[in-house]
């Protein structure tokens, strides 16, 4: 019987470089959130992969904080829970993006826990060959990565190299989850309705809203379709009426928007009852 394998791997990087839709794609379903909207992630995402004879547990984590909010620095925080058991360490970085001392800096500071660091430089797409070529140059020559890879989250571009070789070194060992379920996700249903919903809040309305939203979800099924009930939380009546917009706009789009999604994820009709309230 051939032996198995598995590794904890926790994905950081500058927020908006692409975490989460790596996580997203390598699970093929969203169970983090995808905004433009910076720190978005407010949890810790555990999902399992079993890939080949591996098992990859991955940990999608908030990112590199810069603000010195209270909120930012709990979510700073949870980068570094639990370093010991980190096999490797995925540093996600936008190629597209200028690379500045400081920069460099707070890679170093954040990969330097680590025992093993790999570089993930997404959006190659988007870039020159020249460009790219500099930009890889430049980040091993002043910070000590394990590898390199070039990779397009969005084209599809060489995730597969990055999964053989994640594969190829982790250590011998039992798997944590049972291998009757090809992908696992350690948060429940609930969880993810919330996080959908979430999304297309950020989504519209961007920049209006702090991070500290919270969404309670509920859902029942019923003969020919699922009851999700959702309470979108908030801590001004300022805020309250941003998200339910004139004659009520924005929350029957975000309602709609959610719904469409919810949809996908349980193969059936869904009735989804929105109220934002005041905590």
């Amino acid at each position: 019987m051939k032996k198995k394998r598995s590794s904890n791997i926790l994905i950081t990087g500058f927020p908006n470089v692409g975490k989460s839709s790596l996580i997203n794609f390598l699970l093929k379903r969203k169970i983090s959130i995808v905004s433009s909207k910076v720190q978005t992630t407010n949890e810790n995402i555990q999902a399992v992969l079993n890939h080949n004879d591996c098992q990859i547990i991955f940990v999608d984590t908030p990112g590199i904080i810069n603000k010195k909010k209270f909120y930012s620095k709990k979510l700073s925080r949870e980068i570094f829970k639990n370093t010991e058991q980190i096999d490797i360490n995925l540093f996600v970085y936008d190629v597209t993006k200028k690379l500045t001392t400081l920069k460099l800096k707070k890679i170093n500071e954040t990969i330097s826990t680590f025992k093993k660091n790999y570089l993930i430089l997404n959006k190659i797409d988007l870039v020159k060959n020249d460009h790219l070529l500099q930009q890889i140059e430049q980040l091993n020559k002043k910070i000590c990565f394990t590898e390199t890879f070039p990779v397009s989250v969005k084209k599809k571009i060489g995730i597969e190299n990055l999964l053989e070789m994640i594969s190829k070194i982790s250590p011998y060992r039992d798997w944590k989850f049972n291998n009757n379920n090809k992908d696992i996700i350690n948060k429940d249903l609930n969880f993810t309705l919330s996080e959908i919903t979430r999304e297309k809040i950020f989504n519209l309305l961007n920049k209006e809203l702090p991070y500290v939203i919270k969404i309670k979800s509920l859902f029942k099924k019923e003969k020919n379709m699922i009851v999700v009930e959702q309470r979108i939380i908030v801590e001004k009546e300022s805020q309250k009426a941003i998200i339910i917009g004139q004659g009520g706009s924005k929350i029957k789009d975000i309602g709609s928007r959610s719904r469409v999604e919810m949809e996908k994820v349980f193969k059936k009709k869904v009735f989804l009852d929105l109220r934002v309230i005041k905590n």
